[in-house]
């Protein structure tokens, strides 16, 4: 039913298109965004080597500062007016990081090629899920690099990543920026937005019919709607056979028995605008792996974030979020064997493998195009947990610790 959406809304830009003869000159734009800090990262103390109750106390971590990307890039944007109300448009985005870090492939970002007109919009490249772009409308932080949350909320981030097949793919994470994705987005109706989309199965390529997984797949979909001062939406994201656990090596599914299953994110959010000045937002997400090993075993999570975005005098600006993963639940691990499924410990349902975190901003806007301010994040985990703050700075911890960053922050708009 979801792909016969999303053909017809094809079938329709091309019948559209198929009618225009004459062309006109694209419009190309160039922009970007740079986004760094450094401050001192403390990846927290011994705490444990492992989640298993009783076990050893860990090694601690160093502390040190860093000077860390978070989310820069440049890009291309372009389109074209067609005959008929039709445009073709295209985005190109690309990391642009000044810290020397790892070069970045062209359009490795949010890219994609499209056309669009009465009929909404169809495009098809490397792009934010739906349920990723709705969330990102009620969160004022980013989801990597140590303000962000995408290991704590949902799992992983996951950039660049096809459908799970191997273990390569960040299979847990509900945060994707997903290649050969296909996406619809409806025209906007009375407040009323909605999009679809569902990724090529690319990784089928070498499989054959007699193994037991074939073709890994992603759907994902959104619906928001903005009346004034409120906003409520809904993201559902759908992985067949993406394997989250990891349970096999290599990309014909066959090694560790995996046989397949579905994997699931409902979220929803809300926010409101109290003045111009002050807006209050919230994002609840329940997760479940459906099917994570060769048992059959299951995990199910729950996880919340609430925020609050408030330009309190003139050019200063707090941010400030409070998230929560609560402990997870399910047949999948014991307390003595416990199982970790992206960045969460699954024990049978045992308890104690929650975490929690506060990020806040201060920002003082320079001008309209840049802002400097200070920045801390304090991510504390259960007994059997061991998210770290996220990339760019500490980048492992040990069980029932706390990790902290405290710096400042250089934003820039172009």
């Amino acid at each position: 039913m979801n792909k016969k959406i999303i053909a017809l809304a094809v079938g329709s830009a091309i019948g559209a298109f198929g009618a225009s003869a004459a062309f006109a000159q694209s419009n190309v734009t160039l922009s970007g965004a740079l986004n760094f800090n450094y401050g001192m990262f403390d990846n927290g103390g011994a705490g444990f080597a492992t989640a298993i109750p009783g076990s050893a106390v860990g090694v601690a971590k160093t502390k040190y500062d860093g000077l860390s990307n978070q989310e820069s890039q440049w890009a291309i944007a372009g389109e074209e007016k067609l005959d008929g109300g039709m445009t073709a448009f295209f985005l190109c985005s690309t990391t642009m990081d000044i810290t020397g870090g790892s070069a970045s492939n062209m359009c490795a970002r949010n890219s994609y090629i499209g056309l669009k007109g009465g009929f909404g919009s169809v495009n098809a490249g490397n792009y934010d899920t739906p349920a990723k772009r709705v969330s990102a409308m009620y969160d004022p932080f980013p989801v990597s690099a140590a303000m962000g949350q995408g290991a704590q909320m949902w799992g992983a981030t996951a950039s660049n990543m096809g459908n799970g097949i191997d273990t390569s793919k960040n299979n847990a994470s509900f945060s994707r920026r997903q290649a050969q994705l296909i996406t619809y987005d409806m025209p906007t109706m009375n407040g009323l937005d909605a999009s679809i989309a569902y990724s090529a199965a690319n990784e089928a390529s070498a499989n054959t019919n007699a193994m037991p997984v074939i073709k890994p797949r992603l759907w994902s979909a959104m619906v928001n709607y903005t009346n004034g001062p409120l906003g409520v939406g809904i993201g559902y994201e759908n992985h067949q056979n993406y394997n989250p656990g990891n349970a096999t090596t290599g990309a014909t599914m066959n090694a560790g028995g995996y046989t397949g299953g579905t994997d699931t994110l409902l979220q929803l959010q809300a926010g409101y605008s109290v003045s111009s000045e002050l807006r209050l937002s919230g994002i609840w997400n329940s997760m479940k792996y459906g099917t994570v090993n060769a048992a059959g075993a299951d995990m199910s999570l729950k996880t919340y974030g609430l925020y609050a975005d408030w330009n309190f005098s003139g050019p200063y600006r707090l941010r400030a979020g409070y998230s929560v993963a609560q402990s997870t639940s399910g047949s999948l691990g014991t307390a003595a064997a416990p199982v970790t499924v992206g960045s969460f410990t699954a024990n049978g349902g045992a308890g104690d493998t929650g975490s929690k975190k506060i990020h806040l901003e201060l920002v003082n806007h320079l001008s309209k195009r840049t802002e400097l301010g200070l920045a801390y994040a304090q991510l504390q985990n259960d007994r059997g947990s061991n998210i770290t703050i996220g990339t760019g700075g500490a980048t492992s911890t040990n069980f029932g610790e706390k990790t902290t960053f405290m710096g400042m922050l250089i934003r820039h708009k172009f």
